[in-house]
């Protein structure tokens, strides 16, 4: 069965796998070509001939045009993506509220944080299983952070709930600058996007694995590119996300890859409250 295709124009990086994994996995299935020759009909001679039971009649209309059957397969919808979205933040902060109320100790959330880890790289190659590993990675993630901000809270108070609706209101304001068209999202800033992500990254795995980074040795200073730095990266994954979404939306995959859209926003999100996290609480 042929597939809903569309070009991805001037996408690149991690915004074209993921939207090529949405079209691949979750692509609606379009009706085939009507059968040539309906039962009871046959073109002799160039004209159309229908057997009555006893006899062939001439019918020069030829055979009635019959409709092509339609997928029931609900299309992709941007909107129930974002609402997706929601439902995962609503598991998180409520997984994130229990484990700092039972005092869940940093050491068992780094293990959540590495089976976090585990459950969205798998995910990311399982788009199928979207819709049952994000919720998992929700609460996984959720109750890692929510022990990570208690221990932060613990030290300067009001900072996890400051970030909380910053992280909301970043959301919104992204989204709203997208769709109105303020920030577009092209080549160039997806290979930016994706440039300035592994550079951090790398940055980061070199400070963790104990080697000196030239001008990092101020704690203002590891805020300034752990933090403002990480929350640049994740405000543009927001809008490559966005993009992404848009397409698929576009190209009429089935609702099935609405879960694995808001599962990729998740990512985004998680890197997003942390950089507030470290910035509103020096840390």
């Amino acid at each position: 069965m042929a597939r809903v295709r569309t070009r991805a124009s001037k996408g690149s990086a991690g915004m074209a796998r993921g939207f090529a994994r949405l079209e691949r996995e979750f692509g609606t299935p379009q009706p085939g070509p009507a059968a040539a020759v309906p039962p009871g009909w046959t073109f002799f001679q160039g004209n159309w001939w229908q057997w009555s039971g006893s006899q062939w009649a001439y019918v020069p209309a030829g055979p009635p045009q019959t409709r092509p059957a339609v997928s029931d397969a609900r299309p992709f919808i941007a909107t129930e993506v974002y609402n997706k979205v929601g439902v995962l933040s609503g598991i998180a902060l409520v997984s994130g509220a229990l484990a700092a109320l039972l005092h869940l100790p940093l050491g068992g959330a780094m293990v959540l944080v590495l089976a976090a880890f585990v459950v969205g790289l798998v995910g990311i190659f399982t788009p199928r299983q979207a819709a049952v590993l994000a919720p998992i990675y929700a609460v996984l993630e959720g109750a890692a952070l929510g022990s990570l901000s208690r221990a932060i809270e613990t030290q300067s108070h009001g900072v996890v709930a400051l970030s909380i609706v910053a992280t909301g209101a970043i959301f919104l304001g992204t989204l709203v600058a997208y769709r109105t068209g303020l920030v577009r999202v092209g080549r160039t800033f997806v290979i930016a996007t994706v440039v300035a992500g592994w550079g951090l990254l790398a940055v980061m795995l070199g400070v963790m694995a104990g080697l000196a980074v030239p001008g990092l040795g101020a704690d203002a200073t590891r805020v300034i590119v752990f933090g403002v730095l990480y929350l640049l990266v994740g405000t543009m994954d927001l809008f490559v996300d966005f993009e992404m979404v848009a397409r698929a939306e576009r190209a009429g995959v089935s609702a099935e890859g609405e879960w694995y859209a808001a599962f990729l926003i998740m990512f985004a999100l998680v890197m997003v409250y942390l950089a507030l996290l470290r910035i509103l609480g020096r840390r």
